[in-house]
């Protein structure tokens, strides 16, 4: 009778294992070459960067003085307001300007018309000169005259020319696009020339300020490739780098000065703005590395797995992997050339899932 009891149980246990293989076995059968796409692993030249922290700073910054003297009426931006290339930013009265500029139209009028009356009489005494009815001391004198109206006719021109500058003068406009920085006078005061007004600097017109470590020099004047570093973690390309080294070194930390001008654009967009801390990166070589899609890579907590192509059914493994770029993890450490991984991890676990809830 015991005999026959242990027969049972021991057939018991025998179909329970059978059982949990079979489950085992089914739940990872999903996991099939043909129903997901597999990458297989080949180190790929990946670009070796110099990472520096760099400091934003304003190349166009300047100080608006006046150019002629009138009383200020209209300041129509205020310190940290963004001002448009071309805008006014400073108004004076023009009352006196506006009348040394009609004066001198009317003088320049008086020219003309006394350059017209001596250019007839010039023609008329030649003509007469040509039939030996004057001497040739008459036609001196008139050319004489001719070239004096011609003279003050010029003159007259330029006077017009600088009370219509003045007249100009009396409207500033911004010299580029812009944030103002200081308002030097207020609505009311006396401006004369050479008083400064406003002080502002360009956001288009921007460069990086960092110092170069002693032994990176060689490396960054051979450097082909800029980027940007963001805040927010993308990184914007700057081409070929505009790069100024200084020729002269600091004797206690064995750097030296590097500016890289950035293209003229608005970065505001970027908040890149004067005075403050970016990172700048550049390309010094390339060196071939193990790179895998962000899509390949599972997370659980802080570990990172990727499924791997087995001999007999894929499974899941643990690697270290870095952040290299958008999209792109580098493999420190797990796997290596040659082995096979899914490109869609996600996916996959999906598969195996809905394949053991069936079970």
């Amino acid at each position: 009778m015991q005999m026959k009891r242990l027969r049972q149980l021991n057939a018991s246990v025998t179909a329970l294992f059978t059982t949990l293989v079979t489950t085992l076995l089914l739940a990872l059968q999903p996991v099939a070459a043909s129903a997901t796409e597999w990458l297989t692993l080949e180190p790929q030249p990946q670009p070796v960067w110099l990472e520096l922290p760099a400091l934003v700073e304003a190349v166009a910054q300047s100080t608006i003085s006046a150019q002629t003297s009138g009383r200020i009426i209209e300041l129509p931006f205020d310190v940290n307001d963004l001002v448009p290339q071309g805008a006014v930013v400073v108004r004076f009265t023009d009352t006196e300007q506006k009348a040394r500029l009609a004066q001198a139209e009317a003088a320049l009028s008086e020219a003309q018309v006394r350059f017209t009356e001596q250019d007839k009489e010039l023609k008329r005494v030649q003509q007469i000169h040509q039939q030996g009815l004057v001497a040739k001391a008459a036609l001196d004198l008139a050319q004489a005259n001719f070239n004096a109206a011609k003279a003050r006719q010029q003159q007259a021109s330029a006077a017009v020319s600088a009370a219509r500058e003045q007249l100009e003068q009396t409207v500033v406009r911004a010299p580029y696009s812009g944030i103002l920085q200081q308002r030097l006078v207020e609505l009311g005061e006396l401006a004369t020339p050479g008083k400064p007004l406003l002080i502002g600097l360009s956001l288009e017109h921007l460069r990086l300020s960092t110092q170069l470590p002693q032994q990176q020099l060689q490396v960054a004047r051979q450097s082909s490739v800029a980027e940007l570093q963001l805040t927010d973690g993308s990184s914007l390309n700057l081409g070929a780098p505009d790069l100024t080294i200084a020729p002269q070194g600091n004797a206690q930390s064995h750097s030296f000065l590097l500016r890289l001008k950035l293209p003229v654009a608005d970065y505001s967009a970027q908040q890149l703005y004067p005075g403050s801390w970016t990172k700048l990166k550049l390309q010094t070589g390339s060196q071939p590395l193990l790179v895998i899609p962000e899509s390949a890579v599972l997370w659980r907590g802080e570990v990172a797995m990727v499924y791997v192509q087995q001999a007999a059914q894929p499974s899941l493994q643990p690697v270290r992997v870095q952040k290299l770029q958008k999209e792109q993890y580098q493999v420190l450490s797990g796997l290596s050339a040659g082995q096979q991984i899914a490109l869609d991890a996600k996916a996959l676990l999906q598969q195996v899932s809905s394949a053991q809830e069936s079970q």
